[in-house]
């Protein structure tokens, strides 16, 4: 399962109205640029300091928390920078310190010539006094665990809101002595962005978000993702040839798929990306909030769920039960090491942020009692979904929200309605983004008045990242405070290959069309395309995995050798029962290159050589099948 809950990226949140004040830190004189650094001791390339903030805000005291801050200083040949951007990290609780930092230096190369980056460790993660609730850090029960993470808190438990977190950035751009700044922010540290922007927006001279997820006025039982649903599959499978040819209706698909698991779940062995085999039933809740959500930053939960649904419609669930392999509640919820992600810190940050169904500071009766009448005023389903699907208690579901449990202060990040005016603001948001979608992504620009809004299209989450077009915009609107031409954005910057369907065996697999050599027979244009498909399967599922072997769908291996000139090797790999695939290929930006050794239930084994474009749109791949004398030239899209 995936460390970062991605439950707390997207939770939404009833409309609350609460009183906050902008900023009161106490006047500070100018000072020179980034003051108080030195190099870091991991990289000299970059600054790093320590600078202690109230750990209690609302009441200022003697206690203080360390906020870890690393500077990428500006690369041009001026002596002073221009400005400087401030970066932080979502989830909540991932740390900054934590992950690579270059990709951003990279991203923002352009601007980085004149601006200081700035990234800074949000207090109670990472390298700023990181919380470990060692329970609710490992997936220990749900709500007793979050209960016990709250009372080891203590007294401190309601100082990790952004309001605090906004207060400490501006702290540290006064320590640093920076004058007007640059913010990004992608899905939950859009919330430290706009936030701060709520508060200091005279310190502000431009704030781009990525993804944003915010949290005032929105519904608390964020029904966003489960009402997409259908535009996502759509979309994906629209994109594929393979898919759209075969799936005339995916959302449709999608639909008949969620009835059938309300009324009678799928229980059997399922082979999950490693090939590892594990039992497990799914369940509408698993296929909404498992195999839709948590698998939908690969796409390979909304890529194949259109095909898989239609298997099962036929019998075959074997790619169902994979897909929900891949996500079983069985494999934990560990969070991993908390300096990298702090479930403690998402858990106190969200407690205190989020509007919730119920009074936070009510008795624990009362807070059951107000959560199960605002559960009963909701919708029997959103889109496909039933509500009990998707408001499901627990680790999958995280409704109730795990704040349940404890009495938490009330926090908003700024009052309802809250317009923020006159501050240049680009929101970038992903077409094929499960956790944030349109509804979702467009509520930030109700708040930010006047801001640009560019969805890209088949982009996912990590809008910055996914091809060329998100970087180009940011860079272009950080830098001159116009983003200019969008139009990059309604191009798709790849493919996600996904089959149209998974045939059993090869006599119901579709036919690939031939370009060259002897005539060949249906059955050999059939072979051709299970060949393909059982090499574009293995390539696409090793890399979803964090792991080095994958397994074929109904079989087999894929192992990847890093330092291999050839390095993706296929040993009796099976998409179908009855053919297997072995050989090896490189997968490289320009595409796939293969020699490969095709047997079948009957006949001798034929040589396969696949080339050509992988997981771009538009293009074909290329499979030459030689058996004796004959060769024949065959073609199937590579996306």
């Amino acid at each position: 399962m995936p460390t970062i809950r991605l439950r707390t990226l997207v939770v939404s949140l009833s409309t609350c109205v609460a009183v906050v004040v902008a900023g009161t830190l106490p006047a500070a004189t100018a000072a020179p640029p980034a003051r108080g650094l030195a190099a870091c001791v991991d990289d000299p390339a970059f600054r790093c300091a320590t600078i202690p903030v109230p750990l209690n805000r609302q009441h200022p005291d003697s206690r203080t928390i360390p906020l870890h801050v690393e500077v990428f200083p500006h690369t041009g040949p001026a002596a002073a920078p221009a400005g400087a951007v401030f970066i932080t990290l979502g989830g909540p609780g991932a740390s900054i310190s934590a992950f690579d930092k270059y990709p951003y230096a990279d991203m923002l190369s352009t601007v980085a010539e004149t601006r200081d980056l700035v990234f800074v460790d949000q207090r109670g993660l990472g390298l700023s006094a990181a919380i470990d609730c060692p329970a609710w850090q490992h997936g220990g029960p749900f709500y007793p665990s979050a209960a016990q993470c709250h009372d080891q808190l203590g007294d401190t438990a309601n100082f990790y809101s952004t309001t605090d977190v906004a207060d400490d950035l501006e702290q540290v751009r006064r320590t640093l002595g920076y004058g007007d700044i640059d913010l990004i922010g992608a899905s939950y540290a859009t919330l430290d962005m706009v936030t701060y922007a709520t508060r200091w927006k005279q310190n502000v001279r431009s704030i781009s978000l990525g993804a944003p997820g915010l949290a005032v006025d929105t519904d608390p039982f964020n029904p966003y993702p489960a009402r997409a649903y259908p535009t996502l599959v759509n979309a994906v499978c629209g994109r594929s040839p393979g898919c759209a040819a075969a799936n005339r209706d995916p959302a449709g698909s999608l639909a008949w798929l969620a009835d059938r698991l309300r009324r009678t779940p799928v229980t059997g062995t399922g082979y999950d990306s490693h090939g590892i085999a594990h039992k497990l039933t799914v369940t509408e809740n698993l296929l909404a909030f498992g195999i839709m959500f948590f698998n939908g930053g690969s796409f390979v939960g909304p890529g194949e769920i259109t095909p898989a649904a239609e298997a099962l419609r036929r019998g075959d669930a074997v790619p169902l039960l994979r897909l929900a392999a891949d996500v079983d509640p069985a494999n934990g919820f560990d969070s991993g090491d908390p300096r990298e992600y702090s479930a403690g810190h998402a858990l106190a940050r969200m407690c205190v942020d989020l509007p919730v169904q119920w009074d936070k500071d009510a008795s624990p009766a009362r807070r059951a009692q107000q959560y199960a009448a605002a559960y009963a005023a909701e919708p029997a389903h959103y889109g496909p979904i039933s509500k009990a699907a998707w408001d499901h208690p627990g680790y999958l579901g995280y409704s109730p929200q795990p704040c349940i449990a404890s009495s938490w202060q009330d926090r908003p990040n700024y009052p309802s309605g809250t317009k923020v005016r006159g501050i240049p603001s680009l929101i970038l948001a992903g077409e094929y983004d499960a956790g944030v979608p349109e509804e979702l992504a467009r509520i930030a620009g109700k708040v930010l008045v006047g801001s640009k809004y560019v969805e890209l299209a088949a982009v996912g989450h990590a809008t910055w990242f996914e091809g060329p077009c998100g970087t180009a915009l940011l860079q272009r609107f950080i830098t001159t405070l116009n983003v200019g031409d969008t139009s990059c954005a309604r191009v798709p910057p790849a493919g996600y290959w996904m089959p149209g369907s998974f045939p059993v065996t090869a006599a119901s697999a579709p036919v690939a069309k031939q370009t060259s050599g002897p005539a060949a027979s249906p059955d050999v244009r059939r072979l051709a395309t299970v060949t393909t498909w059982t090499v574009l399967d293995g390539l696409s599922h090793i890399a979803s995995i964090s792991g080095l072997v994958a397994g074929g769908l109904r079989g087999g291996t894929i192992t990847y050798v890093p330092d291999a000139d050839v390095p993706f090797v296929f040993d009796d790999a099976r998409f179908t029962k009855d053919v297997r695939v072995s050989g090896s290929t490189t997968w490289t930006p320009d595409g796939i290159e293969g020699s490969f050794t095709v047997r079948t239930s009957s006949g001798p084994p034929i040589q396969a050589t696949l080339t050509g474009p992988f997981t771009k749109l538009g293009s074909d791949l290329t499979l030459t099948l030689r058996q004796g004398p004959t060769t024949q030239t065959l073609t199937l899209p590579g996306y």
